[in-house]
């Protein structure tokens, strides 16, 4: 378990009786600590790496968003509030802490995305355990002279997006930009809340500057929109389902064209990769008929365990039944968790 160090100095000003109540009130939710970790709900493993880059990366959404709100307010709204000002301008985050201890970073529709930031990092270190950095930059390079003026174009935009991500290779980099619209909007309003009360100001400026940033969000600049563009144009243009591979087309891409395949979202695809054995994944590659050799392949180059698909487990896998399973989880996914629920809340049920 890590270890949180509590300083006696932590807090300039506060007495220590209310820090000895701040530590009875986080002591409370050691069971609830301690639950999680002694009966985790998922089969998926995380790593220490995995959740010291999971915090990483949602502190750094909470920072990204913070300052441009401050920007926003002070540029555009004439805000000049001490407190405001030097948030905008900082490198640092500021509002998390108050985000943390009220609970309002723990949302399921946030962490999930927190989640599918951090894998799709792990499955890029997985891949140049197997290709070169140089071999993957210029996977779409190809595309960029491409006879097609469409595909040529859409290349350079997703080039343009993913140069925006990287940080570096199996790094992490928040940009508001690849945020899904209900990501940002649940996020932009407690930052805002909490901008307020470190500032202490509770004028409109920093309510119309969220409003104001939130207006002018575009989803489709984002990097898995820009994938998706290519995909189609991709698909359409060649039909070669053999080249469908990571070390051909590059991550993002080969998530896009397997979900468009597929009926899956990349998310969706992406936790596959952190399952046990990849096994969702597997029958999605079988239920969309990837030949055999190329399953294998993939499989190979998506995996960080050391686990290996055998032709034979492939093989016996029933295409008819693989495909009714990943047409179930193409379905809603508010209908898919509503079933879930049902179904638990039936089973404890007398008969």
């Amino acid at each position: 378990m890590a270890k949180r160090d509590f300083l006696m100095d932590r807090n300039p000003g506060v007495d220590l009786v209310q820090q000895a109540a701040e530590i009875g009130s986080s002591s409370a939710h050691i069971s609830d600590d301690l639950a999680s970790a002694l009966f985790p709900k998922s089969d998926v493993i995380l790593s220490d790496r995995m959740l010291s880059n999971g915090r990483q990366y949602l502190r750094a959404i909470v920072q990204e968003i913070e300052t441009e709100i401050c920007m926003i307010a002070a540029k555009d709204f004439g805000m000049q509030q001490d407190t405001i000002i030097e948030i905008g301008n900082s490198s640092r985050v500021h509002s998390y802490a108050l985000l943390q201890n009220a609970g309002l970073l723990e949302s399921k529709i946030l962490l999930d995305n927190v989640f599918t930031a951090v894998q799709r990092v792990e499955l890029g270190a997985r891949l140049l355990q197997k290709i070169s950095q140089a071999d993957l930059e210029s996977v779409l390079t190809r595309y960029l002279d491409d006879e097609d003026a469409s595909i040529a174009d859409a290349a350079m935009a997703l080039l343009v997006a993913q140069s925006r991500d990287n940080a570096g290779p199996g790094s992490l980099q928040a940009h508001i930009a690849n945020l899904p619209a209900e990501i940002l909007f649940a996020l932009t309003w407690p930052i805002t809340a909490a901008l307020q009360k470190l500032s202490g100001d509770e004028g409109p400026e920093l309510t119309q500057a969220a409003e104001k940033l939130l207006g002018g969000h575009d989803e489709g600049i984002g990097t898995q929109n820009r994938s998706a563009r290519l995909a189609q144009l991709v698909d359409q243009a060649e039909g070669s389902d053999q080249n469908l591979h990571p070390m051909h087309d590059g991550l993002d891409l080969f998530l896009a064209r397997l979900a468009r395949r597929s009926g899956l979202s990349v998310n969706q695809l992406i936790l596959f990769t952190a399952e046990p054995h990849m096994i969702r994944l597997v029958l999605t590659m079988r239920a969309i008929k990837i030949p055999l050799d190329q399953a294998l392949s993939i499989f190979s180059a998506l995996d960080g365990g050391g686990q290996l698909l055998t032709r034979a487990s492939y093989n016996e896998i029933d295409e008819n039944k693989a495909s009714e399973l990943v047409s179930s989880w193409s379905a809603n996914p508010l209908y898919q968790d509503a079933q879930r629920r049902l179904n638990v809340h039936l089973s404890d049920l007398p008969a």
